[in-house]
């Protein structure tokens, strides 16, 4: 079976912290540890636990670059001001005063955001990556993979809630902010689509 994610990081599960929604699992690794969120229900469907072998994939366009303490390598660079920091067992949601009445929205792993010792006043850069970015104009989203289904689940945990989507064809799972999903009032028999960007997508070999 091969997936189209060229970067592949072979290591040991050292700890796993599982939250509602979500689940941090760390890797030990020969280049270091490394640490991922995952969706709780990935996790339960992968069956992992703390000391088996498992390999971290990750797309070439993932990648962000620093050189010393120069920037991240993206010119999508915002400045703002903490307002708050909301968080869960595995990720933390800290909203942005952009300026100009313009609000940011970040969710990051707890434990960066405590690595960082980010504090609400604090003067931070949000770093998005041109190919993170989507257009819309009059209401309209520059995608063309939409899948419509119906909502047949919902996990909210403190920082994200996990959506399980029927599409007809199978099952699509999605993870959002807690409080977007709040916010659009999203329940069980929704009608919804999925939007997924093309550089999204991974391709699944089985030949």
């Amino acid at each position: 079976m091969n997936i189209s994610a060229c970067n592949r990081i072979e290591g040991v599960i050292s700890d796993m912290k599982k939250g509602k929604a979500t689940t941090n699992v760390r890797l030990r690794t020969d280049l270091g540890e490394l640490m991922l969120v995952m969706t709780s229900s990935a996790v339960e469907e992968l069956k992992l636990q703390p000391g088996e072998r498992a390999t971290a994939l990750f797309r070439e366009v993932d990648v962000m670059l620093m050189k010393g303490e120069a920037p991240i390598s993206t010119s999508n660079r915002i400045p703002g001001r903490v307002l708050g920091i909301k968080k869960g067992n595995v990720t933390a949601e800290i909203p942005l005063d952009a300026g100009s009445g313009r609000r940011i929205v970040a969710v990051v792993s707890r434990t960066s955001a405590e690595e960082m010792a980010l504090a609400v006043g604090d003067e931070v850069t949000a770093c998005v990556r041109e190919g993170d970015l989507l257009l819309a104009k009059q209401g309209t989203v520059g995608l063309r993979n939409r899948l419509a289904g119906t909502i047949t689940g919902l996990r909210p945990g403190t920082v994200t809630t996990e959506l399980t989507l029927d599409t007809g064809s199978g099952e699509l799972y999605a993870l959002l902010a807690r409080s977007t999903a709040d916010d659009m009032k999203l329940g069980e028999g929704d009608r919804v689509s999925a939007l997924v960007r093309e550089r999204d997508v991974l391709v699944l070999s089985t030949s």
